[in-house]
C-alpha cells in the first residue's frame, strides 16, 4: 500500500533532484485533476446499451431489448442486464454519453491509435499522456499504464507499464528471478553504483546537449532511484482482473504517484461470432464500474479529498460493431463507436452526438445538440476536451482545438 506519508518523503526527494521544482499541491481543479482511463478492449456494441436504435429498420437490435430513458440519457435496457440498468439509475447524474464517435478506420490497432491520440499516427502521444506530461513534476510515475494500449510518442520515459515487472524492477527482486540469477550489492556498494551513474548521465547529458535520448535517460534514472527508495510501501502488481488492475490504479492516484491511469480490460470484446457476448460483457463492466465509482468515492486523494471529487473517468473502446448481424450472429467492426465521460467539470445527465437511421455518426452543433452536417464526433475534440479539462492548452498539442461544445461543465 503506498501511504501519503511515504509519498511526500519521497516527493521532497524529488524536489532535490529535479532542481528544486516544487512538489506541493496547488489549488484544486484544472491541472490539479487526476484521470482514470478505462479501455475495453476489441470493440464494444454501442447497440446493446448506448444506442436505442429500434424504429431504424436497417439496424438489427437485441432480442427482448427495450428503449430506456434515465434523467437526459437514452439507453438500451434488458432484463439479462439488472446491474447495468442499476450502474446508470445510481450514477445518470454525472456521465456525458458521447454517441457517434468517430475512429476513421476499422482496424483495432488504427482505431486505438485514433480514440486515444485523435491521430492515426502513434507518433502522437495518448491524451493521458500528455496530461500526465504536463504535471510531471509532481508525480514519480506520470502516466501509470496497468494494462491495455497506450501511445507515448516522445513521452515514453514519462509512461510506465505495470503489465510486465515493474514492481520487480523497483524491489530487486528481478535480479533474482533471472535466467542467471544476480545478487544485488549491498547498501554502500549500491550506493556508489548510484552516485557514478547519476555523475555519468549528467557528464552524457553536459557533453551532448542535443541529444535528446541523453535527457531522457538521465529524467529516467532520477525517478528510478526515487521508486527504489520507496520500494518498501509500493505495490504495483498487475491483477489478472479489470477490476483488480482498476484498484491498483486507484491506489496510484490516492498516493499522488500517477497523475493518470489506464487499465485495458483484455482483449475479449471481439464478437464476430456471436454477438450475444456482448450482453454479459457489459453486464460484468457495469459490476465493475459500480466498484470504481463507489471506491473512488470512499478513497482520499492526496489532498485529503475522495478521489471521485477530483478525478476524471473516461471509459471508451477503440470501435464499434456493424449495425447488421452476419451469417453467424456476430457483428464486424465499425468505425463509430461511444464513450462515458464521468467527473468533476463534466456536464452529466446528457448525451452528445448520436447516430443516424443507417448507424453513421452525427455531429454536435454549437450548442450542444445534434448536427447532422457533422460526421460524428472528431476523437481530437474528445481530446481537446480533456486536455482543457486538465488545465493544458489543446494547441500545443492537437490540430483541433475546440472541446465538444456543452461538455464540459
Amino acid at each position: 500500500m503506498i501511504t501519503r506519508r511515504t509519498f511526500l518523503g519521497s516527493a521532497a526527494a524529488a524536489a532535490a533532484l529535479f532542481g528544486g521544482a516544487q512538489l506541493g499541491r496547488a489549488h484544486a481543479g484544472g491541472e490539479d485533476l487526476r484521470f482514470l482511463f478505462l479501455h475495453v478492449e476489441g470493440g464494444w456494441d454501442p447497440l446493446t446499451v448506448f444506442a436505442p436504435m429500434f424504429d431504424a429498420p436497417n439496424i438489427d437490435m437485441e432480442a427482448a431489448a427495450e428503449p430506456w430513458t434515465i434523467g437526459g440519457l437514452s439507453l438500451v435496457d434488458h432484463p439479462a442486464r439488472p446491474q447495468t440498468r442499476a450502474f446508470f439509475e445510481a450514477h445518470h447524474g454525472s456521465i456525458a454519453l458521447l454517441n457517434g464517435v468517430s475512429v476513421r478506420s476499422v482496424n483495432h490497432e488504427t482505431c486505438a491509435i485514433v480514440a486515444l491520440t485523435g491521430a492515426t499516427s502513434e507518433d502522437r502521444p495518448d491524451f493521458g499522456t500528455i496530461l500526465a506530461y504536463e504535471r510531471r513534476d509532481v508525480t514519480s510515475l506520470p502516466h501509470l499504464v496497468m494494462s491495455g494500449p497506450a501511445f507515448p510518442g516522445p513521452y515514453s520515459v514519462f509512461v510506465s507499464n505495470a503489465r510486465g515487472q515493474l514492481q520487480e524492477t523497483i524491489d530487486g527482486s528481478l535480479l533474482g528471478n533471472a535466467d542467471s540469477p544476480i545478487v544485488a550489492p549491498s547498501a554502500i556498494p549500491g550506493r556508489v553504483v548510484d552516485r557514478f551513474l547519476r555523475d555519468r548521465s549528467e557528464a552524457i547529458r553536459l557533453a551532448h546537449p542535443s541529444i535528446g535520448h541523453t535527457a531522457d535517460y538521465a529524467e529516467a534514472l532520477q525517478r528510478a532511484k526515487l521508486l527504489v527508495d520507496s520500494r518498501f510501501e509500493l505495490h504495483l502488481q498487475s491483477s489478472n482482473s479489470f477490476i483488480g488492475r482498476s484498484k491498483t490504479a486507484i491506489a496510484a492516484l490516492s498516493s499522488g504517484l500517477c497523475r493518470c491511469a489506464s487499465v485495458g480490460t483484455d482483449f475479449n470484446w471481439d464478437t464476430h461470432n456471436d454477438n450475444s457476448l456482448q450482453s454479459g460483457l457489459f453486464e460484468n463492466l457495469f459490476i465493475d464500474l459500480m466498484d470504481v465509482i463507489e471506491l473512488l468515492d470512499q478513497t482520499m486523494g492526496p489532498d485529503g479529498k475522495p478521489l471521485r471529487e477530483t478525478t476524471v473517468v473516461v471509459v471508451s473502446s477503440e470501435m464499434a460493431r456493424t449495425p447488421a448481424l452476419n451469417a453467424t450472429g456476430g457483428r464486424d467492426h465499425w468505425p463509430y463507436t461511444s464513450m462515458m465521460l464521468m467527473g468533476p467539470g463534466i456536464q452529466g445527465d446528457r448525451s452528445f452526438g448520436g447516430f443516424s437511421e443507417l448507424y453513421a455518426g452525427v455531429g454536435v452543433g454549437s450548442d450542444g445538440g445534434l448536427d447532422p452536417a457533422q460526421a460524428g464526433i472528431a476523437a481530437e475534440s474528445i481530446g481537446a476536451t480533456l486536455l482543457m479539462l486538465g488545465g493544458v492548452d489543446p494547441g500545443d498539442y492537437l490540430h483541433t482545438t475546440e472541446p465538444v461544445p456543452g461538455v464540459l461543465a
